[in-house]
């Protein structure tokens, strides 16, 4: 509503409003609970900690709000003091509502199958995280060893989106995008390049400047960790992903009733039906024509 506003020209008043009655209401909620199931049988609950500690958290960041800048009114704007102010505060916690919803992913299946399939992806993750590390470390000190120093910042100098034939900086390069702090002077510079190289971030960018600031060879270098990183690392990945959503849903489908499972289909189930089991003589035929083998008839 305000967005058109300077933000010293906004009013929170709305804002700070509908920010109490829900307050009012999540307080509300958890008394009711804790009146109808006991203190105890509540608190057995993750979910109801999880509201109780929220609501407990606003309430008393709405009581200091008040104490601090007064109850809503029009005009009402909270002072920022430090590095959040109270109201901020009220409003990061109020985001943290939204996790509340999650409560209700167990009693939808699919949903279900999909969250217990990257959490099982996550624990199993640590061999496959690792070559990571060890790809990206070597890489990122490689690139300090290579490009260190290679790139010298121009300063604040007027940037013109011009071709480059009046002597201007052409549009779309690496200085009138002021990439600067995208360099391999340090390793953490470094990580954060390779990063966006990995999501092909402007990568042909960075590729085009790092061979005209040192030598046409480092074009090697980056091409070579887009093929790593991005072609077969982040392909690794999904099919890892997807291996794991398979086999949960192929285990899921057998236990379903029949009428259910020809609606539910895989890579695997696509192509079972066509399979054909080679027959006993088949198998010992081959068996006996292995070169390597020498069977007993």
């Amino acid at each position: 509503m305000d967005a058109d506003k300077q933000p010293s020209e906004r009013d929170d008043f709305f804002l700070g409003a509908i920010n109490c009655f829900f307050i009012l209401y999540y307080l509300l909620e958890m008394l009711l609970k804790i009146l109808a199931m006991g203190l105890k049988r509540y608190l057995s609950y993750p979910s109801n900690r999880f509201d109780g500690l929220l609501t407990g958290i606003l309430l008393i960041l709405e009581i200091a709000t008040f104490a601090v800048y007064g109850f809503p009114h029009p005009g009402w704007r909270p002072e920022l003091m430090g590095l959040l102010s109270l109201w901020d505060m009220v409003r990061l916690v109020n985001m943290l509502i939204v996790f509340r919803f999650l409560r209700i992913i167990p009693n939808m299946k699919f949903m279900a199958l999909v969250v217990t399939t990257l959490l099982d992806l996550v624990k199993n993750l640590r061999a496959f995280a690792g070559i990571l590390v060890v790809v990206f470390y070597a890489f990122a000190i490689t690139g300090i060893m290579l490009f260190k120093g290679a790139v010298v910042p121009m300063g604040n100098i007027s940037i013109v989106n011009t071709t480059s034939g009046n002597g201007s900086l052409q549009c779309g390069t690496y200085e009138q995008l002021e990439y600067w702090p995208n360099n391999f002077d340090d390793f953490a510079a470094a990580v954060v390049t390779l990063w966006d190289v990995m999501v092909v971030n402007n990568w042909q960018v960075f590729l085009e400047a790092f061979s005209r600031y040192s030598s046409p060879w480092a074009k090697t270098y980056f091409v070579a960790w887009w093929l790593i990183s991005s072609v077969i690392w982040v392909n690794l990945f999904v099919a890892l992903l997807l291996e794991n959503f398979i086999h949960k849903w192929d285990r899921r489908c057998h236990r379903e009733p029949l009428s259910d499972i020809e609606y539910q289909r895989t890579v695997e189930l696509m192509f079972r039906d066509v399979l054909e089991e080679p027959t006993e003589e088949e198998l010992m035929e081959r068996l006996h024509q292995h070169p390597h083998l020498h069977l007993c008839r």
